[in-house]
């Protein structure tokens, strides 16, 4: 048997420089050198594990031959195992199909997911209830009362295609007969699993036959097959030029027997990527071992995968040659990784390893090593782009971002942006998250909440959002439209139904609110163009979306599909510049869903949106046209092979870099150790490989942050175990990285820190003071004088939420207009039988937005059935027979002389007064919230119900009677017993005392503030200020006051 031709290259040495020299200079194929010709090399074929990779090699041939001329070798891509662990193990381009001309073409991907997923469906459709328990035969029990979960909807489905598709493609990667399934079932598993194996025989005995009446293969095994006819052609000589395949670590078994094939070739080498020559022997053992030893040792280490192709190979470790040198300094750190990361069990061989160099030999070795560890993701991105920043500053110099973590990376490339650096990054961008992505899901979201306000809004403002006018137009109409619509109670439940065929009527709807007193001024500076300008807006809005809005209930995908396409179409911009290859990857997305569509699955428009968006992100656009030459991101399988001057390695903690484990969706791991697979555990090994090759480079520099996603975080592995061997010469790697880390620390730190703020004192003319104010207002200008200053005077308000959601404010008010409407009824004398039903009536009706909600239908209104009872039951029932008249959201209006001749209007909305037999008048002031203390009402800083009081006494309400004494009470409704009667009234003062007091206070304070001189400060009682303010921002209450966001907050 033909000896194998089997080297490697050590992490120190630039592997493809030294494969192409070793190559050009004949060491790797005996007897093919350059020295044959120009020519010559065009007869070598070589494999690499990416087509980032080929690039690279090819550009590593030029830069080796310099001037001379020569045709490069063809060099083809040789897929490694990605992240969904079953990607192209070779590139169909490169191969063809001449090597098996009669092989059924592969399935596509798209097609082959929907067609799994159709089998899913059918099977949790079959499955209707909840399952309950399944016997040791598998027979079910099924609980009628619950639906069954699994798969509920196509996009569940969809979801799970993907996975039911990679444990198919790894079965037949790793050339697993599917037979093996069926008996899987032990006695030691739950039965549940049973219900999985059920599912898996029925996809798996369906699948073969779906693809056999199309005439197609999985792409998976027509791979399969393209290898096998390699493999032949290498071993009968069919293939007559070098076969080379460099970098391929050989993980999967289908991999394996082609490196196999090709190292034993006549003409054929494989050079593998840093294969440890310098662990001993006994360690070397522990990590060669199968199933039945430890998953530590076994699939962890970084060498596990070259141990079992050495073993495929049938070549001992010690007979493989090694290619290049490395210089003293690296080598002696290739020996400090592969110490540090020798299986645990052999750890004891530290001592002798650290005996055996001095402190001298392990600092050079670390000297190109910088570690950042930074608080926080925020702080290791930006210490990352100031790294690379830096290497920017060395003509020619290239650095290399390696992580796995794709939020790392994009925080990476927009910190970069601050010096309109833009960096490439391998990963690419989803389709669902590029410009024309995100505003398709925008459609569909618009057209699942029928045009709720925040999806419309969002919509509008996207920037290729058109409508057929220009963009400059749509922006200032959707600013329109928010302010007259959105914002409002009209927003409610959606505009879809509102602008059908002609939207007038919300439109009038929408100017009477504009012109009611409680409107905010934005709403007044709406003129009449402008109203035209968002009927028109509203009638495109109907038009463009008339396809998806007629498609109602439950329809085939090619029907949304058209709907879709032909929405987004009339939406977008038809001449965008940048947007060509989203656009192309989107309508090519959508040609593949209708071709590919089901009769048997339909969808709502929500589950619609879920599959699209779930379908679209997993189209990835790549290339970044505009990238710097110099600078690259890339994921763990972009990096292989690749050479910088800089390595940034980040994303160093545990569950980022290793990855945690992944458990299969459909198998355990008793189960895949039974059928041959290997564990979850095998990709832990491979990013160890990447990051021990990594290591290898002349400058590396490591970061992890110590907190993720705003929790602690642990250092990843490889980190902890060369901190526990490098001893202080990992202390100053450490050192090193702190330099990054100041700078990021202090790079937006001014040079000059400007003071606090003063508390703002504005003294506006006192032309501009206001003349009247409510007595809610009053209370206002005695606790935060600024907030009526912001507007009253400067006219700014704050406008209601999209939408009009509704929060407590609105739920409220529905309560005080549902018990206005009741008194209303029922002005006098006692309650008839149908009074309970009117009022519960009055407040369903009155609340009826709220009710859609289930969460509020089932806990918040069984608590207002609680306060219908107290109110009825308890606070009407022993107060009826004592009055003669009750006037509710009554109007008072009270003229107030001032000392500078001015004249001042006091005016209030009493929620109830009771002119009771005797003469007396009980104000009744419904409170859904807290009601202020006594004391804060003794004190001046609650005075509504004591200056209606005094009010009531100066006849502001025309209540036909001269008045003399008023009590006040704070009607509580809401909570455990319904609802209660909070008396106003004081232990050292009589009421009616304090009214008059208060009334005193009141004419003081408004004589104060005709002075010019007083200022409108605001919260200039801290303890006495409200909770929330609309105008503290304004203020800029959190940088002047002491304690800025504790004191904020009020009391």
């Amino acid at each position: 048997m033909q000896a194998a031709n089997v080297f490697t290259i050590a992490p120190g040495a630039p592997f493809l420089k030294t494969f192409a020299t070793a190559l050009l200079e004949g060491r790797v194929v005996e007897g093919f050198s350059n020295n044959l010709g120009p020519l010559a090399m065009a007869d070598a074929t070589i494999y690499v594990p990416t087509r980032r990779a080929a690039s690279a090699l090819s550009g590593e041939f030029l830069r080796t031959v310099g001037s001379s001329s020569m045709l490069l070798p063809r060099i083809m891509p040789l897929g490694a195992l990605e992240e969904t662990e079953t990607s192209l193990l070779f590139d169909e381009a490169g191969l063809g199909s001449t090597y098996e001309p009669g092989l059924p073409e592969a399935a596509g991907e798209i097609e082959r997911r929907m067609w799994l997923a159709g089998l899913i469906l059918a099977w949790a459709q079959a499955l209707s209830y909840a399952i309950v328990s399944v016997d040791a035969q598998g027979k079910h029990e099924f609980d009628t009362r619950e639906s069954f979960l699994v798969a509920a909807t196509p996009a569940d489905a969809w979801h799970l295609s993907g996975e039911l598709g990679n444990l198919i493609d790894e079965l037949i990667i790793e050339d697993v007969a599917w037979e093996k399934l069926d008996p899987l079932v032990l006695p030691e598993f739950d039965p549940y699993w049973r219900i999985t194996l059920d599912f898996l025989n029925i996809a798996i005995e369906q699948w073969p036959q779906i693809l056999a009446d199309r005439g197609l293969v999985d792409k998976a095994r027509r791979q399969d097959a393209l290898i096998d006819a390699q493999i032949r052609r290498l071993q009968d000589g069919t293939v007559s030029g070098p076969v080379i395949a460099i970098g391929s670590t050989g993980s999967h078994r289908a991999t394996a027997r082609l490196l196999a094939a090709i190292a034993r070739a006549p003409r054929g080498a494989v050079v593998l990527p840093g294969l440890d020559q310098d662990l001993d022997a006994d360690a070397w053992a522990m990590i060669a071992g199968g199933f039945e030893q430890d998953i530590e040792a076994s699939f962890t280490h970084p060498q596990v995968a070259l141990s079992r192709l050495l073993g495929i190979l049938h070549v001992r470790r010690e007979d493989v040659v090694s290619l290049g040198k490395v210089a003293p300094n690296l080598a002696m750190r290739g020996k400090f990784v592969s110490e540090a990361l020798r299986p645990a069990e052999s750890t004891g061989e530290w001592i002798a390893f650290r005996e055996s160099i001095n402190a001298n030999e392990l600092e050079a070795a670390l000297q190109g090593v910088s570690l950042i560890e930074a608080h926080d993701e925020r702080e290791e991105a930006l210490a990352l782009a100031i790294a690379m920043r830096e290497v920017l500053e060395t003509p020619f110099s290239t650095a290399a971002l390696v992580t796995p973590d794709r939020k790392l990376a994009r925080r990476v490339r927009a910190e970069l942006l601050r010096w309109d650096v833009v960096a490439e990054d391998s990963a690419g961008e989803a389709l669902g998250a590029s410009p024309i992505g995100v505003l398709a899901r925008l459609a569909i979201a618009c057209a699942a909440s029928k045009m709720a306000a925040p999806d419309l809004a969002a919509l509008l403002t996207h920037p290729l959002s058109r409508l057929g006018l220009p963009r400059a137009d749509i922006e200032r109409r959707a600013v329109l439209l928010e302010i007259a619509l959105l914002r409002s109670r009209h927003a409610a439940g959606g505009l879809a139904e509102c602008i059908v065929g002609e939207p007038a009527a919300i439109i009038a709807r929408a100017r009477e609110g504009a012109s009611g007193r409680f409107a905010p001024p934005a709403k007044e500076r709406i003129f009449e163009n402008d109203w035209e300008d968002l009927r028109d807006l509203l009638v495109r809005l109907y038009a463009r979306f008339a396809p998806l809005m007629n498609l109602r209930g439950e329809v085939t995908l090619d029907q949304w599909i058209s709907a879709h396409r032909a929405t987004i179409e009339a939406i977008a911009s038809a001449d965008d510049d940048g947007a060509g290859e989203a656009r192309a990857a989107l309508d090519t997305l959508f040609d593949e869903l209708a071709q590919n569509a089901s009769d048997r699955m339909t969808f709502d428009v929500e589950s619609y949106g879920l599959l699209f968006a779930s379908v679209a992100s997993e189209v990835i656009l790549r290339g970044e046209k505009l990238a710097h030459p110099r600078l690259q991101i890339l994921g763990l399988l972009e990096a292989r092979l690749i050479d910088a001057d800089v390595i940034l390695l980040g994303g160093l903690d545990e569950t980022m870099w290793p990855p945690q484990a992944r458990t299969d969706a459909f198998l355990n791991r008793p189960m895949r150790a039974a059928l041959g697979l290997t564990p979850p555990e095998r990709k832990l090994g491979q990013t160890a490989h990447d990051f021990s090759q990594a290591m290898g480079k002349g400058k590396v520099i490591l970061s992890r942050a110590r907190k993720r996603d705003g929790a602690p975080a642990v250092a990843s592995r490889f980190l902890q175990r060369m901190a526990a061997l490098g001893g202080e010469a990992w202390n100053a790697c450490r050192r090193r990285g702190d330099f990054y880390l100041h700078i990021a620390r202090t790079i937006d730190r001014p040079d000059k820190v400007a003071p606090p703020s003063d508390r703002p004192l504005p003294r506006p003319k006192v032309a501009l003071r206001p003349r009247h104010l409510s007595v809610t207002q009053i209370e206002t200008l005695r606790r935060d004088p600024y907030a009526i200053y912001a507007e009253k005077i400067l006219r700014l308000k704050e406008l209601d939420p999209l939408g009009g959601a509704s929060g407590v404010a609105e739920f409220g008010s529905a309560v005080h207009a549902a018990l206005e409407r009741f008194v209303n009824a029922y002005p006098a004398g006692a309650l008839p039988p149908d009074a309970r039903e009117n009022l519960r009536a009055f407040l369903r009706e009155g609340l009826a937005a709220q009710l859609l909600d289930a969460e509020f239908a089932a806990l918040k209104w069984p608590r207002l059935e609680k306060t219908i009872d107290f109110y009825l039951d308890v606070f009407e029932a022993l107060r009826r027979d004592r009055i003669k008249m009750i006037k509710t959201e009554a109007e008072g209006k009270l003229d107030i002389g001032l000392a500078d001749g001015s004249n001042f209007q006091l005016t209030a909305r009493a929620d109830r007064i009771e002119l009771n037999k005797d003469g007396t008048v009980t104000l009744v002031d419904y409170k859904t919230g807290v009601p202020p203390s006594n004391d804060e009402i003794f004190v001046g800083f609650a005075p509504q119900l004591t200056l209606e009081a005094a009010m009531c006494l100066r006849g502001a309400f025309e209540l036909g009677q001269k008045i003399e004494t008023v009590e006040a009470i704070y009607l509580k409704l809401g909570g455990p017993v319904g609802g209660k009667e909070k008396r106003v009234e004081f232990a050292k003062a009589n009421f009616m005392d304090v009214v008059e007091d208060h009334f005193r206070g009141l004419v003081e304070l408004l004589n104060q503030f005709r002075n010019p001189a007083t200022p409108y400060p605001p919260r200039p009682f801290p303890k006495f200020a409200k909770r929330y303010n609309a105008y503290d921002h304004l203020a800029r209450v959190k940088e002047w006051s002491r304690g800025g966001e504790a004191e904020g907050g009020g009391e």
